[in-house]
């Protein structure tokens, strides 16, 4: 997989569609919006997870923590912004349990089952 910044284009949808997992509302209503747009992305499973863990998960967790959290959507470039000054920052060597967390939370589970159903059952045929 190509770093962050080598791949802009292709990350941003990715980033605005992780993100949702740490709204401030019931991250469920989105699964769908956020399941149709990774599930068109560049990426395989293992690598979208990697996307959450090392880039999404870092900038937007403080959210679900917050007494009066951003719940209508995360800035976009904002967004980049913080990631791409957090992807630039030489690698942490801990990341404590939330980051191991993430990827076994039930939303996410949930939303990366949708992303391989829709990918396994291709384009709708048209006729």
């Amino acid at each position: 997989m190509k770093g962050a910044e080598e791949d802009l284009d292709s990350r941003r949808p990715v980033w605005q569609a992780l993100s949702t997992l740490f709204l401030d509302t019931d991250t469920s209503l989105l699964r769908e919006y956020r399941s149709k747009l990774l599930a068109r992305s560049p990426y395989s499973l293992p690598e979208l997870e990697q996307i959450l863990r090392d880039e999404v998960f870092p900038v937007c967790s403080w959210n679900s923590l917050s007494i009066a959290g951003e719940w209508a959507g995360f800035d976009p470039a904002w967004l980049e912004q913080q990631i791409m000054r957090r992807v630039r920052r030489p690698p942490r060597w801990r990341m404590g349990v939330g980051h191991y967390l993430v990827t076994r939370s039930r939303e996410w589970k949930r939303t990366r089952d949708a992303v391989e159903a829709i990918r396994t059952a291709g384009p709708p045929v048209v006729g």
